[in-house]
């Protein structure tokens, strides 16, 4: 079955993150399946073009004018007027912004619930979760990429699929080269063995919480490689400089292509998170053969096979966490990280989860 897909997405890129890096990957598997995939989204430069084809998929950019409040009408009006002149057989919307206003009838409606913040609302409760039951009666589907976030605390008429975020394999495999050429760059000795954090450094992603554990690592040849930046940067450097003193290297931020090949010079990777979809830094980290530590929230469980291809520890748990990263280090990472290959391979290829939102979609059509 052939469909006209029409994306709807505040991110994309050139804007780096989880969301822009998922919609571009899967609009671009759903149409090497043989789908025409549109996408709608704003422009962050005025040299970009209201309308361009990149690799097949079609771009169409909108200007977000005055106040955030009225964000999401314009939005609805963009994606109407483009309904009309496309006929498009299955909207799709990323981020709850152009959830707001919209009130396009007769064209099934999916919703993908990316973030964490929706758990935050939720906890927070009140106007916000009022608001969030309003907004999601109008899928007709209701997606996210981990079991965590399709839960909600009011009943919606929408169907219900956990389908994970992606990644893409090729893109993240091992390459030896770079990694001696890194190695060298940063100093790190031969018999160093490094575990990468590629996270922005806020509370959700408990970067601050691996920087208080790095007291309890037992393991002298640890070190510990972080890329990213944030509001916790000079906690967390602060902790690491009393804690793990030479053992750490702090890289800032970078972008996304700048940072793949420091998986390269990486042993394996940690994913401290508080709260997590299925995460992406994870999924990369396994593409180029790495063991993974990482707690049990959200998605991450769905990604760590407790002692075949890493170790899952306690949220906000220092001790566990450095605990289960000396236990990882005993282990041997050759073979634990072939094993994070093969299941990302076999389970999380863009290609496979493109394969599942095309399965989803035809349940609502």
């Amino acid at each position: 079955m052939h469909l006209k897909i029409l994306m709807i997405s505040l991110d994309f890129p050139p804007t780096v993150g989880g969301i822009s890096a998922h919609v571009y990957e899967l609009s671009k598997a759903l149409l090497k399946l043989g789908n025409s995939v549109s996408i709608a989204t704003k422009r962050v430069d005025k040299k970009q073009k209201r309308y361009e084809e990149i690799e097949g998929l079609k771009i169409y950019r909108f200007d977000l004018k005055y106040i955030g409040f009225i964000y999401g009408m314009q939005i609805n009006s963009f994606a109407k007027e483009l309904n009309k002149k496309e006929n498009f057989d299955i909207i799709h919307i990323h981020g709850m912004r152009p959830l707001e206003f919209f009130d396009i009838k007769n064209t099934p409606l999916v919703y993908t619930n990316h973030t964490s913040g929706y758990l935050k609302r939720i906890k927070k409760g009140g106007y916000r979760v009022a608001l969030m039951k309003k907004l999601f009666q109008k899928p007709d589907l209701f997606l996210a990429p981990s079991k965590e976030l399709l839960e909600t605390p009011f009943k919606i008429h929408a169907k219900k699929r956990y389908i994970p975020n992606g990644v893409e394999i090729d893109k993240y495999k091992k390459d030896i080269e770079k990694r001696a050429i890194l190695r060298k760059k940063l100093n790190i000795k031969d018999d160093e063995i490094v575990g990468i954090v590629t996270r922005r450094m806020v509370w959700k992603n408990g970067v601050l919480y691996l920087a208080k554990a790095t007291k309890y690592i037992k393991n002298k040849k640890a070190k510990l490689l972080f890329i990213g930046d944030g509001e916790d940067f000079a906690k967390i450097k602060e902790e690491l400089s009393k804690n793990f003193e030479d053992r750490y290297i702090l890289l800032g931020s970078k972008k996304h292509d700048e940072i793949i090949p420091y998986y390269s010079a990486a042993d394996f990777s940690i994913l401290p998170s508080i709260m997590e979809a299925t995460s992406i830094s994870g999924l990369e980290a396994m593409a180029a053969s790495l063991p993974l530590v990482g707690t049990i929230t959200g998605g991450i469980p769905d990604l760590i096979e407790d002692g075949k291809n890493g170790f899952l520890c306690k949220k906000e748990d220092e001790k566990d966490l450095a605990d289960k990263i000396d236990i990882l280090l005993g282990k041997d990472l050759k073979v634990m990280g072939k094993n994070s290959y093969e299941k990302v391979k076999n389970e999380f290829s863009w290609d496979i989860i493109a394969k599942k939102t095309l399965e989803a979609y035809k349940e609502i059509l």
